[in-house]
């Protein structure tokens, strides 16, 4: 215990231990860089990582976009002042960096016009100050650097875009090209103000990707059935080369002599006049970005992480970094830490490890197949029964102390929360939500579940929990929120019959559909502590007049509570955007107590400190 106080003095200090590396990088682009050879700035959904020597070591954007999950990027042309690298992310944000990426400002015209998944910005950029960005609804137009915008949907049959092209000569014949995600391929040779279907000879399928070779040849990459080309602008198709018949291509990057195209199946190399497609040595990964210079070209892989070839495609080496200088983009990762040091990792995209040395290494989980995709990892009771719950697709894999892995069926869809009574080493109950909102309970480990009746309510589920006592009380709690107007409401719910009647706990409005939920032991009260941004709500049974009391606190507020957790000797503590923070329940004060620059996603108190995940998989122990 008096380790863990001493954790928590204002004053100590963290040491970073390693991180899990790769994830998905979901774009890239080239910046100028030295002796020859490019920087390369990776978007994950953690956040931005800049590398300026080909991957060999990477460093997190700290001051990046607000928004982490990183959806498109786009570098302007050379212009005065420095050239423009624009960014859209899964929160339907846009932002604008114009230092090389160091800070990153929001575009605030772009404000509720969706999720941006691809950005075209005109050649003459420095001169018309134009730029594309594609989106469900259609293509947005901004004639002033971002911002204002108007869209640009007239004459498209199918407006869910998801790729767009601009001409060489845009300044002087206003062409661009836009695929749609519903077998459309349409031009615009007016800047955007109408577009054409064309497109003759492409299959009836998604136009996920285009790229432009410098001889004009226009390339396009299909949902289902490999990579076009267009020598004639547009007009007319035929397949370009055999291979990828009947592929999905998710990326294109034209160079001089040779084309590469990322399929589902992996990385695939054309050269300039040839027709058959090659595998490239080393591509046996999904990459969802390509990028490409003279002397470097970059794949941003599905789960892997940054790849790189210095050789014109043939061959690709991991290039996700080493030592204290990874590229850490998984997000956001759910992590256990057992009683064994042991850290068991999990991501957003379905993929796991685990590290048996602080973080420092990592490992994969043996029992899963490469095809098994991974939702949730969770923990149950203590000591040497200490419970492990790997949940995949169709499967719960469950290891009690450390004996081997045994396969449990899932009751209903894939496990959206899993959560332990506090009680679990003596009364093994396990409370269950799925990804279609059904809540299932268990009282034998996970052997067996009973389906509950959830409380009627056209909200989603956000968070779930049973009571510290839940064996005496038989207490269950959730949250749902449903989306009012611009705001969302959340509901808290109580069962105190193990889940079969539902009592409206209290209400309240969120800016976003993100909670965390904690109850605390103490038999009298039975506070029931929630967290939404940098809001902490207390809801417990005032001792004099045995009613519902509600307390609130406040952290700074540009802080975002992401999960909480207690001490062995009563100390509170909240992972956050802005670090590590202590909250004094009875006073209310908050300070932060660590990795201020850091977006914290789990804490975990154990005999040797306290061990703190960051938003990508960065490992740091105080």
């Amino acid at each position: 215990m008096q380790k863990q106080a001493s954790l928590l003095d204002t004053s100590f200090s963290w040491t970073r231990t390693g991180g899990w590396a790769g994830g998905t990088v979901t774009a890239l682009v080239l910046l100028p860089g030295s002796d020859g050879l490019p920087a390369i700035l990776a978007g994950t959904k953690a956040g931005l990582f800049r590398s300026a020597d080909g991957g060999h070591r990477w460093q997190a954007v700290v001051a990046g976009p607000a928004d982490p999950a990183i959806v498109a990027l786009a570098l302007s042309p050379e212009r005065e002042g420095g050239r423009e690298i624009f960014v859209t992310t899964e929160g339907g944000r846009l932002y604008r960096s114009a230092d090389g990426g160091d800070t990153w400002p929001e575009v605030i015209g772009w404000a509720g016009l969706g999720v941006g998944v691809a950005i075209a910005i005109s050649p003459a950029y420095a001169d018309d100050a134009t730029l594309f960005i594609a989106t469900a609804d259609g293509p947005l137009r901004s004639q002033d650097r971002g911002a204002s915008w108007e869209s640009s949907t007239f004459g498209l049959l199918d407006v869910d875009t998801l790729c767009l092209a601009i001409a060489p000569d845009f300044a002087k014949d206003e062409t661009l090209w836009a695929g749609t995600a519903f077998g459309g391929f349409f031009r615009s040779r007016n800047a955007g103000r109408s577009w054409r279907a064309a497109g003759a000879g492409l299959p009836d399928a998604a136009v996920q990707c285009l790229a432009q070779a410098r001889d004009g040849t226009l390339y396009a990459g299909t949902e289902s059935d490999g990579v076009f080309r267009s020598l004639d602008g547009g007009n007319s198709w035929q397949r370009a080369g055999d291979g990828l018949t009947g592929q999905s291509v998710n990326s294109l990057a034209a160079l001089p002599g040779f084309l590469l195209a990322g399929s589902g199946t992996g990385l695939f190399r054309l050269e300039a006049g040839g027709e058959v497609w090659q595998p490239c040595a080393g591509g046996d990964f999904v990459a969802f970005a390509l990028a490409a210079g003279e002397s470097l070209a970059v794949a941003g892989a599905w789960q892997s992480g940054a790849h790189i070839s210095t050789d014109g495609g043939r061959s690709w080496q991991t290039a996700n970094g080493s030592d204290a200088a990874l590229l850490t983009g998984h997000a956001p990762p759910l992590a256990v830490w057992t009683p064994w040091d042991e850290l068991f990792v999990v991501d957003g995209d379905g993929a796991a490890a685990f590290s048996t040395d602080r973080g420092a290494t990592w490992q994969p989980l043996d029992f899963l197949s490469p095809e098994d995709s991974c939702h949730l990892v969770a923990g149950a009771g203590s000591g040497d029964t200490f419970t492990l719950f790997v949940c995949a697709d169709d499967a719960i894999y469950r290891r009690s102390g450390q004996d081997t892995w045994q396969q449990m069926e899932t009751p209903g869809s894939s496990v959206a929360h899993l959560v332990a009574s506090a009680a679990f080493d003596t009364d093994g109950s396990l409370l269950l939500a799925d990804a279609d909102g059904y809540l299932y309970l268990s009282q034998d480990r996970g052997a067996s579940w009973q389906e509950l009746n959830p409380p009627e309510t056209a909200g989603d589920l956000l968070a779930v929990a049973l009571s510290p006592y839940f064996g005496a009380d038989r207490r269950l709690y959730l949250v749902t929120a449903a989306l009012e107007g611009q705001t969302v409401q959340a509901e808290v719910w109580q069962s105190d019959d193990a889940g079969q009647n539902w009592s409206d706990l209290a209400g309240f409005t969120l800016d976003t559909p993100a909670l965390c939920l904690l109850p605390l032991a103490d038999e009298l009260r039975r506070p029931l502590l929630l967290a939404a941004q940098n809001r902490l709500i207390n809801l417990y049974t005032d001792a004099d007049t045995g009613e519902l009391a509600v307390a609130q606190r406040f952290l700074e507020a540009d802080v975002r509570i992401v999960a909480l957790a207690m001490t062995d000797n009563g100390l509170l503590l909240a992972a956050t955007n802005r670090g590590v923070w202590r909250v004094h329940l009875e006073t209310g004060d908050a300070e932060c107590v660590g990795l201020a620059e850091k977006k914290v996603v789990a804490l975990f108190p154990t005999e040797r400190g306290l061990c703190a995940v960051m938003l990508g998989g960065e490992i740091g122990w105080g």
